[in-house]
């Protein structure tokens, strides 16, 4: 049993590495786009979780898991969301682009209605926005 042990950890240990890889390239695709502006507290929120950007990482992790592309430069709008309500997170998306759009949770959870919708159109491409609004409309992809 030991052995078994000891024979999957450079497995586990490879698969971690190409999952820091991947966050770690996303990340800077990421930061990429973001305007120059806003890219340096952007950085330190995803670096330094005790100060912030929860939403921010969990946009960061659907991206580096499902690989959605983002558009060339990330409107500076939706950012700023982010920046302004540590509570925002990613739970609408665009219809037609996909990109994932901020929304401050319910005071019940993720689960009830958005208390505050930030962007009914899409602030890249001005695609209808809403809970899995891109995936209810794959068909048209």
């Amino acid at each position: 049993m030991d052995g078994e042990a000891v024979g999957q950890e450079p497995r586990a240990a490879s698969v971690d590495a190409r999952i820091g890889q991947r966050w770690a390239e996303t990340r800077d695709e990421f930061l990429a786009r973001v305007d120059p502006g806003q890219r340096p507290i952007v950085a330190v929120l995803m670096k330094q979780p005790h100060r912030g950007g929860l939403g921010l990482r969990m946009w960061l992790r659907d991206l580096a898991m499902r690989g959605r592309p983002l558009p060339e430069g990330l409107p500076q709008g939706l950012v700023q969301v982010y920046l302004n309500d540590p509570e925002a997170v990613p739970l609408h998306d665009c219809a037609v682009c996909g990109l994932a759009i901020p929304v401050h949770p319910s005071r019940r959870g993720y689960e009830g209605e958005p208390e505050q919708i930030y962007f009914p159109a899409c602030p890249a491409c001005g695609g209808p926005t809403g809970l899995y609004a891109y995936w209810s409309n794959m068909s048209n992809h």
